[in-house]
């Protein structure tokens, strides 16, 4: 069975940033939510991800500590996801606190309790969160398609340099919305 996992479509993500990010932010939900709505009417898994960290600093990486600098505290509103992303009506909410939204979090159990072999992944950012996801999900031996439609990177140039080594290391293609849903 397939699942899709939605990973970091929160407001600090896609409320700031570059330019260039921010006029892709609204492709990026709007291809999401086709998604989501798709996979809501068959029945299947949703799943998002969302990055979440503590006040009192015990779920920083070393970057934020050794920075002193605190990003989507649990409670504001930078953390919250964005109110333009779909709310599927059996959706599953997973807080990380790393990239992956595999390390530190019951993501690999309940994919294996819902029966799934198979995840579609998308969201935020296709050279951090999201390639760091899809890796993972290779590596815990489940089949792996990228919506190439529902990802963003950073910078365009990072995110291309994300999608060459998914593909040569993981043969791991983006594929248009078109072809997940066929």
């Amino acid at each position: 069975m397939r699942a899709l996992i939605v990973v970091d479509l929160q407001r600090w993500f896609l409320e700031v940033g570059s330019d260039e990010k921010l006029k892709h932010v609204s492709i990026l939900i709007q291809k999401t939510n086709e998604l989501i709505r798709h996979f809501e009417a068959k029945g299947l898994p949703v799943i998002k991800i969302q990055t979440v960290h503590k006040a009192d600093k015990s779920t920083w990486n070393l970057w934020a500590l050794e920075n002193d600098i605190g990003r989507l505290i649990e409670g504001t509103k930078e953390a919250e996801y964005s109110p333009d992303v779909y709310t599927a009506k059996d959706e599953i909410m997973i807080s990380k606190t790393r990239l992956s939204a595999f390390l530190r979090t019951n993501l690999e159990e309940k994919l294996r309790e819902l029966g799934c072999n198979e995840v579609v992944i998308c969201g935020y950012s296709t050279d951090n969160c999201v390639g760091q996801t899809a890796i993972d999900a290779y590596e815990h031996d489940f089949k792996v398609i990228l919506a190439g439609e529902a990802i963003l990177g950073t910078k365009m140039e990072y995110q291309k340099l994300m999608l060459e080594s998914l593909k040569r290391r993981f043969e791991i293609i983006p594929i248009s919305n078109q072809e997940i849903i066929e």
